[in-house]
Order: structure tokens, then sequence, then C-alpha cells
């Protein structure tokens, strides 16, 4: 199955995540900040796949995409409960690379390349155990919608790589692999500030 090669891949590039330290505040903020500037772009990724893409693939753009609907604005709600706002943050480097290169991909390379990217966001949920913890730690409110993924992403898991084995293509495999390591860049920085 090509979804156990995209897993061992981002499993093995994620063995060379930094570790950061989740008990400190601002690094769970300055964390949480970069997820929603990369899922601002879920939306418009999908709708660009959905015009780049034709039958199963496209239909499944178009059913994840309604999955997709408002998270960006979940996380803000919650950032902004924490005392956040977002119009004032830093535009993360890192960020702009990871999502921007999904729509060059789209575009002029396979539209099936963006499910590598979502085998990276969506594929390795926070677990519930580690989310409790962050709770205990942070407050739920800040995790509302972590929770909602950590609780939800296991099932969309199962029909992402179901897709992702129907099509075997090796671009997908590539994009998981450039998305994990983007993801190591970010933490990397995190864990130097």
């Amino acid at each position: 199955m090509y979804s156990l090669q995209v897993i061992d891949a981002v499993e093995g590039v994620r063995a060379f995540a930094p570790q950061i330290d989740m008990s400190k505040r601002d690094i769970v903020l300055a964390n949480l900040v970069f997820v929603h500037q990369v899922i601002s772009a879920s939306e418009s990724l999908l709708e660009v796949a959905i015009e780049s893409s034709e039958g199963v693939l496209q239909q499944y753009f178009i059913d994840h995409l309604e999955e997709e609907r408002q998270h960006q604005s979940w996380l803000a709600d919650d950032l902004m409960e924490a005392g956040i706002d977002l119009t004032s943050m830093p535009l993360s480097q890192k960020a702009v690379e990871m999502a921007g290169s999904q729509y060059y991909l789209i575009k002029h390379v396979n539209a099936a390349a963006l499910l590598g990217y979502m085998a990276v966001l969506e594929g390795f949920p926070l677990s519930l155990d580690t989310l409790s913890q962050l709770e205990a730690m942070h407050g739920k409110e800040l995790f509302r919608t972590v929770r909602y993924h950590a609780e939800h992403d296991l099932e969309h898991r199962k029909e992402l790589f179901a897709m992702i084995d129907k099509l075997d293509d090796p671009i997908i495999l590539r994009n998981a692999i450039q998305t994990a390591t983007y993801m190591n860049e970010f933490t990397r920085e995190l864990s130097q500030e």
C-alpha cells in the first residue's frame, strides 16, 4: 500500500524534528499562530485543486472542502480568547513557503501533490492524551479547534490514505516529505527563539 510508504517517510522526517517545550505558553501560542497561517490557505488550496483535477480526485477534494470550511476562523477565535490578535502577528516565512508551494504544485505539476501536504497536516493528529495535558496546562479554550481535529482527523485520515493508495503517484510521497521538512524547519526556528 502506497500510503504506508508515505506514512513511513513522513515519520522518518518527523523523527528529526527538534523537540519544543509545549509547557511554555509562548511556544504553544507561536505554534498555533503558525498553524493558523498555514490553514488559512486550506480552502483556497482545495478550490484550486478542484479546478485542476477530475474524476475521483476532484470529488475527494470537493468533499474535503466541506470538511475544512471555516476552521481558520475557529482557530482565530481560540487565539483571540488567549489575547492573540492575528492581524498583528508577523507572517511566518515557513507558512508562506509551505502553503505557497502547494499552489505551484497543483497548477503546474499535479493536483494529486496536495494529498502529500494533507497527509502531513491531517494524517498525524495530536493524541488525545497529549491534548489533555496541553489543555490542563494552558486551558481548554485555546485548544477547541485542535481537539476537533484530534477527534475527527483519525476518520479523515482513513479517507485520505485510501485516496493516496488509489492514485499511487510519486508526487504525493515527494510532497509529503517536503511538507514534513518545512514543518521541521519551522520547529527548529521555534526551538531557537
